[in-house]
């Protein structure tokens, strides 16, 4: 009898873990697009602030600027991803 409460205490716990890295990794991604979102504006925002180039020229490097910091923020999710396993 003692074996079997050992057991079923070992297996609620398991579950338990099982929850809290679930609610980790949510977190992670959290962050991670929270910091994507303040890159891109940083990104467009410096950008426009700076440039004195025509407009057409601004949202090209806008567009790349913003493109570059979304692959990076996704690889840095993708990381934490991978470190969480």
């Amino acid at each position: 009898m003692t074996a079997l409460i050992v057991f079923v205490r070992v297996i609620i716990w398991i579950g338990r873990l099982d929850r809290l890295m679930k609610q980790m990794k949510n977190v992670a991604k959290g962050v991670g697009l929270g910091i994507a979102a303040g890159a891109a504006v940083a990104a467009v925002s410096s950008k426009m602030m700076e440039s004195k180039k025509s407009a057409k020229t601004r949202a090209k490097e806008m567009r790349k600027s913003t493109a570059k910091a979304v692959h990076t923020v996704g690889q840095l999710i993708d990381g934490v991803e991978c470190m969480l396993k």
